[in-house]
């Protein structure tokens, strides 16, 4: 069982309506996306931290680790609209390189922190409800609200695939490193390739044996989730 989907099932929110838990995080991305101003989206990412941490339960500095892996990619994408370049020096920031500046304008810098903010705001609020609801609960909100059933059969799918992927990877790499795959340049590059063959067909072969499952249990195109 994966971390995210362990506090799902024992956190002190577990067991509250999802229905209500889904609205308010629905209300809160509306309002995270609309907004323009980066105080009402610090507010949100608070109360949902809040929400997560304090009441439901979840250890902070577990939570701020599951908010790190986005932030990567998250400030990666920040700069791309945060410089740019620029034959005239517009910006409040800048240095030369040849005939061309790069630098920071006032405007990529506002806007930045505006969708920094929005986008923190947006996870702190999947994350509350990721982290405080079962999966099952969820589809049952899914189907209250009338989504297509190939639509929740993805997400389970999905959902179910990135536990496979990641137990699968890690006890690959767990078994390349207890053989020293790791302890160089040359072994790494190996070892990874290695991990990646052998990742595919482990995940293939887990995915046959889910179908086998599956049939077994009669699937005939929906998930039960008990009402």
């Amino acid at each position: 069982m994966l971390l995210i989907d362990k506090y799902a099932y024992t956190n002190r929110l577990s067991n509250s309506n999802p229905f209500i838990k889904s609205v308010i995080v629905v209300i809160a991305l509306a309002i995270a996306t609309i907004t323009k101003s980066i105080y009402v989206n610090l507010t949100i990412l608070i109360i949902m931290g809040l929400l997560t941490t304090v009441f439901a339960g979840i250890p902070v500095r577990k939570y701020l680790k599951l908010l790190f892996v986005p932030t990567t990619f998250l400030v990666l994408s920040i700069l791309t609209i945060l410089i740019s370049i620029s034959k005239v020096n517009i910006y409040i920031w800048s240095i030369k390189l040849f005939n061309n500046y790069i630098g920071i304008t006032q405007s990529s810098l506002d806007d930045s922190i505006l969708l920094l903010t929005r986008v923190f705001a947006s996870i702190a609020s999947t994350f509350f409800l990721g982290l405080t609801t079962p999966l099952n609960s969820i589809i049952r909100v899914l189907k209250k609200v009338y989504i297509p059933n190939f639509l929740i059969e993805l997400v389970v799918l999905i959902y179910r695939f990135i536990f496979i992927f990641l137990k699968e990877a890690n006890e690959i790499y767990i078994g390349q490193e207890l053989k020293f795959g790791y302890s160089n340049f040359k072994n790494s590059l190996r070892s990874t390739s290695l991990l990646i063959r052998s990742l595919f067909t482990r995940v293939m072969i887990s995915y046959m044996d889910m179908v086998v499952v599956l049939e077994c249990k009669l699937y005939e195109g929906e998930f039960k989730t008990g009402d």
